[in-house]
């Protein structure tokens, strides 16, 4: 908290520089100078806040997303420890990088990341099929029949 008021500070000043130059007027500087540093001082209270607010509330997000996070599909459907979760999605892996290799060597352009991606949620649920939760919830209903679907 003293850092975001010292930087807030440093805002301030920048302001203050930028709108009355004060150095451009008591001294023979040109104003660009002053409006340089107060524009870096600006900024630098900007970055602050993007580090200090903005960033990990991000990265927080991002890696609940993640499969087996908290607010993935895995996480919210299914009543499993995260590491026994993670354990099943990497083990589910290459099998599915061995069942692609075929259509990779048809289209070696094909995007296959949304393959690759049900493929291991097919495998991971035949292993855990029995420890899903949430059944009854859209959410975890849509994602069933999502990965129950054949291709």
């Amino acid at each position: 908290m003293t850092w975001t008021l010292l930087f807030a500070l440093f805002f301030l000043a920048g302001v203050g520089l930028i709108l009355y130059r004060p150095l451009a007027r008591a001294t023979a500087i040109p104003i660009y100078w002053e409006i340089g540093v107060g524009a870096l001082l600006v900024v630098s209270f900007a970055v602050h806040l993007s580090a200090t607010y903005v960033q990990p509330a991000l990265m927080e997000e991002e890696i609940a997303k993640r499969p087996c996070g908290f607010s993935s599909p895995q996480g919210r459907c299914y009543h499993l420890q995260t590491a026994v979760c993670e354990t099943a999605w990497k083990g589910a892996e290459e099998q599915c990088r061995a069942e692609i290799r075929g259509l990779l060597k048809e289209r070696p352009s094909a995007l296959v990341g949304p393959i690759l991606n049900r493929c291991r949620a097919q495998k991971m649920d035949q292993v855990l099929h029995y420890n899903r939760a949430n059944t009854e919830t859209g959410y975890c209903k849509a994602y069933f029949d999502f990965i129950d679907r054949r291709n």
